[in-house]
Order: C-alpha cells, then sequence, then structure tokens
C-alpha cells in the first residue's frame, strides 16, 4: 500500500487510532490492532515487495505467538472493495496486515515507567518469562550467528546515519567515539564471541526486548518480536538482556536495571553475560539511536531528536566504561 492508499483508509476508519513507525502503519480499533508493513528497505530490512510483507506478517505471528499467543490472531488481507478499503473480506488484496488483540494502553510498561508504577518484583517476573523462554528456545550452531564479524557490522550500521544524527543535534562526534571504544573492545575480547556460541549462548531470541513491547496486565505479555531479521535474532543472550537493561537506564530506572539482570543471571546461571552487559548496552543504545535518526529522517521533529539525544548519550556513558 502507498500513503495515498493509507491516507484513504484512515479517513475511512476514522475511528481508529493511527500509529505510524518508520517500519509500520497501525490502526487500533476499540479490541482490535491491525499492523501493516510499510513498503520499505534498509539495510536491516526488506518489505519493498507484496510477497515479501506478506511472508513477515506470518513470521510475525509465528514468531510472537511463542511468547504471546494470546495477541497474536493471524494474518489478514487488506481488501479494495466497492470503491473503498477494509481489513478482511473478500475483494482485490492490495496488502497484508498482522491481527492482534488490544490490550490496555495504560498498562503498556513504557508508561507505566515514566508514572513510576513498575515495582522490582515487575522486572524480576519479567527475567523468569525470559530466563524460561531462553531455556525452551532454539539454540543457534551457525558460527555466523552471533561472530565478532557480525557484532561488529551491526554496531557499525550505525555510521549510515551519523550525518542525519549531526544535523539533528550535533553528536556526530559522540558517534565516532563509540566506534572507537567498541572497536577497541571488540579487537582486544573477540574470543569470548567465539566462545560464548561454543557454549550454546546463542539462541533464537526475541530480539527487541525493551518496555514498549510489554504489557503488565493481567499478565506479563512480550510481544512485537524481530521477525525481518535472523542476524537481530539469532543472537547472544546477553544482548538481549543488555536491551532491556539498557531500556530501564534509559528511563532512569538503574535499580531496576541491575534487579533485572541480577535475576536473569540467577535464574540462568549465566555469569560470564556480564562481562559483555556493558558492550552490548552500548550496541542497543546504538539501535535505538538508528532507529529515531531514521524516523527524524523521514519526517524531522522534536520527539526523534530528543531520543537521538537520550539514546546517544546512553551510548558514550556505556562506551566509557569498556
Amino acid at each position: 500500500m502507498d500513503e495515498k492508499e493509507i491516507s484513504g483508509l484512515k479517513r475511512q476508519m476514522s475511528d481508529a487510532d493511527f500509529i505510524e513507525t518508520h517500519i509500520s502503519w497501525l490502526f487500533l480499533t476499540a479490541d482490535t490492532v491491525y499492523k501493516i508493513k510499510r513498503p520499505v528497505k534498509f539495510t536491516f530490512l526488506d518489505f519493498s515487495a507484496l510477497g515479501k510483507r506478506r511472508f513477515f506478517c506470518e513470521e510475525e505471528v509465528r514468531l510472537n505467538r511463542r511468547l504471546a499467543p494470546e495477541i497474536y490472531l493471524g494474518v489478514v488481507p487488506v481488501v479494495k472493495r466497492g470503491g473503498g478499503i477494509f481489513f478482511e473480506g473478500e475483494g482485490e488484496a492490495l496488502d497484508y496486515a498482522v491481527k492482534m488483540k488490544r490490550l490496555p494502553e495504560e498498562k503498556k510498561m513504557d508508561r507505566l515507567l515514566e508514572k513510576n508504577e513498575v515495582s522490582v518484583a515487575d522486572v524480576e517476573g519479567i527475567a523468569r518469562i525470559i530466563a524460561d523462554f531462553h531455556s525452551r528456545i532454539d539454540t543457534i550452531h551457525d558460527v555466523r550467528y552471533s561472530s565478532p564479524e557480525i557484532v561488529k557490522r551491526q554496531v557499525d550500521d550505525l555510521a549510515l546515519h551519523r550525518d542525519t544524527i549531526e544535523k539533528a543535534c550535533g553528536m556526530g562526534a559522540l558517534v565516532d567515539f563509540s566506534f572507537e571504544r567498541t572497536d577497541a573492545f571488540m579487537a582486544e575480547h573477540r574470543d569470548w564471541f567465539a566462545e560464548r556460541q561454543k557454549k550454546g549462548r546463542i539462541k533464537d531470541c526475541h530480539g527487541d526486548l525493551h518496555s514498549a513491547n510489554i504489557f503488565l496486565a493481567d499478565k506479563t505479555y512480550i510481544f512485537d518480536c524481530i521477525e525481518f531479521s535472523e542476524e537481530f535474532r539469532f543472537i547472544d543472550t546477553s544482548s538481549e538482556i543488555a536491551f532491556m537493561a539498557m531500556d530501564l537506564d534509559a528511563f532512569g530506572k538503574e535499580k531496576l536495571a541491575k534487579a533485572f539482570v541480577k535475576k536473569y543471571v540467577e535464574l540462568s546461571g549465566d555469569e560470564e553475560l556480564l562481562f559483555l552487559l556493558d558492550y552490548y548496552k552500548c550496541y542497543r543504545a546504538n539501535v535505538r539511536a538508528k532507529i529515531a535518526a531514521i524516523e527524524y529522517s523521514q519526517k524531522p521533529n522534536e520527539d526523534s531528536k530528543k531520543k537521538i539525544v537520550k539514546y546517544c548519550s546512553l551510548m558514550e556513558g556505556y562506551a566509557k566504561k569498556l
């Protein structure tokens, strides 16, 4: 679907809430969410063709049912019928959407963090879910995944957005500094990354574990895992834990971050992940800065600019510890 068709669908579904991200369009009705993948192509994903968007919709449902089967209802067509555009039903399929159960927005963890309504017990509960998840999911034995070469390439991808970051908030030199420190750490400790692979710590993970992808409602729901890239999902469990810890740091909740990591280490027995934690925290702040930079390049705005500043500052702090 293109922007014109989305605009028509918005007018038609005027009662639905609409959210636009750098890779998705979401329509939220009273009890249902429809998520359409935007026809975009970046270094890290390709939704440019209809067939690819349908495939990744199906992958999103399959993979997210591992942790949130109650939320993911299926894949439905977006159809043109009688001069209008509709979700589901008969008609010419213009695109495809992931259909999800809508949960109360006020129970999203990022909103609760802003109101200081997340407890140590909450983050320990998340650690318990993730530790169990990591114990059950596939171990990735292919040495390409989470190898030093792949990890470095993922970290260095932010360089493509350095000019946007410099233009938005003048923090290009900070990006350069973080690369210097992560490169030096990788050069000195390459064997650690290879050893983690040998010990079975590379898993088919969630890949995008942060508070905006968690509901603390009648139970804890963890959703919206990475479906579009095995490289981003076949990762060291340390990288997964670092994302959640970094996100809690970003909300100024260092105590919760430490409690989350401590409980996960206790349950998993993986004390070695602590050695790589600041490296992966730096990488995860890098990822969030990159997403904010992409959003800013698509539509310059103050919110994206503030996110760039926040995550680049976090990235610098972690880099200094390496």
